[in-house]
C-alpha cells in the first residue's frame, strides 16, 4: 500500500511546559505565564501536540469499538472487555473502557477546536508564515478526524468551547452535525490552498459518506441499507485520479513519541497486554495468548476468513494483521484510503442500480490483492459488505455495518444491547455525567 500522507513526524510536545520551551515569550516571570501570552511562535508545537492527542484518542477509543464488533475478542481477565464483546455494554455508561477512552476523545476534541481557533486568530498577524499556514491545514485535518470518529462511534457527546464551563450534550438526534463540523474544517483547510489538497478531499469524501451511513443507523434501516452521495463520489473519483488506487492517509504512532499512545490503546491491549486479540472470525490462533498467527507468512494457515469468490484465506486480512502485530504498541492508523474511495463509488452505484459501475470498482479493489473478478457469483450487497469488512478492517466502521446490513458478531448474546437495540453506539459516560450538571 502506498503511504501518501502520514502526519508530520515530530517531536510531539503536548504538555504546556514543553510547549513553552519551544517558543520565545516576553514575560517578566517565565514561571508565571498566561495562555494569552502564547503567540504565533508557539503554534507549530501546539499543532504537533494536537496530532499526538488525536492519535492517542483514536487508538484508545478503537479498542472498545473493535471488541464490540466481530473484529476483536476478549481473552484476558477484565470483565468490562468481555461485556463489550458480548454486545452487552455498547450503551453502558459505566463500562470502564468506554469511560476511560472518553477522557482522551474529549481532550482531543477540545484541543482541536482550541488550536484551530488560535491558528485562525494568528493568521491575521504579519508573523504568520507559510509554514504556520501549513500547520493550520494540519490542525483542520486533525479536527475533522476527531469529529468524524466521535460521530461514528458515539450516540451522544458534550461539546464545549470553555474549559471552566459545563457544556451541553449535542443530543442523539443531532450527532450528524459533527460530520458537518468536520466538513467545515476541511473546507477551511482547502481554502488556504497550502498543500494536501487531494488528501483533504479524500477525507471530505469519507465525512460526506459517513454522514449517510449515520442516517442508515439512526434509526437502523436494514430494508434500505445502501448510501448514495453524489458529492462524495465526485470527490472520490478526483482523488483516485490524483493519488491512485491504494493510497493511505494515516495517523502514526511512534516509539520516539510516547504521547501518541495511551493506556488501553488497541495495540497495547492486543500486542502487549494480551487482554484482547484478533477474532477467530478472521484469523487462526493456536492458543489464546497469541495476538496473531502470522509468523509463518502463510495466509492459508493463519487466516480463517475466506474470500467469497476465490475461497482462499483473505489476503487483505493477512496483510493488515501482519503489519498491525509487527508494530507491537506503535501501529499506523489509516484514516482514509484509496480502497475506501472505491467502496464509496461502488456503494453509491449499487444503490442507484448501476451494477456495471459497482462491479468495476469492486474489482479495482480486488485486483490490488490478485483476487479474481467479481461477476455476480454472490448477491451484490453481500459482496459490498464483505469488501467493506476486509478493506476497512479495524478502522472503526464495522459496528455501523453490522447494524445496517443486519449482520452480527457470533459473540453477541441474545439479550445484549447490540441485538435488542440495534443502532446503539457509545454513550456519554459516567465520569462526564457525574461532573456535568447539564447531563442527565
Amino acid at each position: 500500500m502506498k503511504n501518501i500522507y502520514t502526519m508530520k513526524n515530530l517531536f510531539l510536545l503536548v504538555s504546556s511546559s514543553i510547549l513553552l520551551l519551544s517558543c520565545s515569550l516576553d514575560a517578566d516571570n517565565p514561571n508565571n505565564l498566561l495562555e494569552d501570552q502564547l503567540g504565533v511562535t508557539a503554534f507549530s508545537p501546539m499543532v504537533n501536540g494536537l496530532e499526538a492527542s488525536v492519535t492517542r484518542a483514536y487508538g484508545v477509543i478503537l479498542a472498545p469499538y473493535a471488541v464490540t464488533t466481530d473484529e476483536v475478542s476478549w481473552i484476558g481477565s477484565r470483565d468490562a472487555w468481555q461485556q463489550l464483546m458480548l454486545g452487552n455494554d455498547v450503551d453502558n455508561i459505566n463500562n470502564e473502557y468506554i469511560d476511560a477512552a472518553f477522557f482522551y476523545v474529549a481532550e482531543a476534541r477540545y484541543w482541536a477546536d482550541d488550536v484551530i481557533s488560535r491558528g485562525e486568530e494568528y493568521s491575521g498577524s504579519d508573523a504568520f508564515t507559510s509554514a504556520n499556514r501549513s500547520d493550520l491545514v494540519r490542525a483542520y485535518w486533525y479536527g475533522a478526524t476527531i469529529y468524524m470518529v466521535i460521530a461514528d462511534m458515539f450516540d451522544d457527546f458534550v461539546v464545549t468551547s470553555a474549559k471552566t464551563e459545563a457544556g451541553s450534550p449535542v443530543g442523539p438526534g443531532n450527532m450528524s452535525s459533527l460530520y458537518d463540523t468536520a466538513i467545515s474544517y476541511i473546507d477551511k483547510a482547502l481554502a488556504l490552498n497550502s498543500g494536501l489538497t487531494t488528501e483533504l478531499k479524500a477525507t471530505k469524501a469519507r465525512a460526506l459518506f459517513s454522514k449517510g451511513i449515520w442516517a442508515k443507523t439512526n434509526p437502523v434501516n436494514t430494508a434500505s441499507p445502501l448510501v448514495t452521495s453524489a458529492s462524495a463520489v465526485a470527490l472520490a473519483l478526483e482523488v483516485l485520479t490524483a493519488l491512485g488506487d491504494d493510497f493511505s492517509v494515516n495517523l502514526n504512532t511512534s516509539s520516539s513519541a510516547g504521547d501518541t499512545i495511551g493506556p488501553n490503546g488497541i495495540a497495547d491491549q492486543i500486542n502487549d497486554r494480551l487482554e484482547l486479540r484478533i477474532s477467530d472470525e478472521y484469523i487462526i490462533s493456536s492458543d489464546n495468548l497469541r495476538p496473531d498467527a502470522t509468523t509463518d507468512g502463510n495466509p492459508a494457515t493463519t487466516v480463517s476468513l475466506l474470500d467469497p469468490i476465490d475461497n482462499i484465506a483473505d489476503p487483505v486480512i493477512f496483510d493488515v494483521v501482519a503489519a498491525f502485530t509487527a508494530a507491537l504498541r506503535f501501529p499506523t492508523y489509516p484514516v482514509v484510503t484509496g480502497r475506501e474511495m472505491h467502496l464509496i463509488i461502488a456503494e453509491d452505484a449499487l444503490a442507484s442500480g448501476d451494477e456495471a459501475t459497482f462491479t468495476a470498482h469492486i474489482n479495482k479493489i480486488r485486483s490490488l490483492d490478485g483476487l479474481s473478478d467479481y461477476s455476480g457469483q454472490i448477491d451484490s450487497t453481500v459482496m459490498l459488505e464483505y469488501a467493506r469488512r476486509v478493506n476497512l478492517f479495524m478502522q472503526g466502521r464495522r459496528l455501523a455495518d453490522h447494524y445496517r446490513f443486519g449482520s452480527t458478531s457470533e459473540k453477541w448474546i441474545p439479550n445484549s444491547s447490540a441485538l435488542t437495540k440495534p443502532g446503539s453506539f457509545f454513550p456519554i459516560t459516567i465520569s462526564e455525567i457525574q461532573a456535568n450538571e447539564n447531563v442527565n
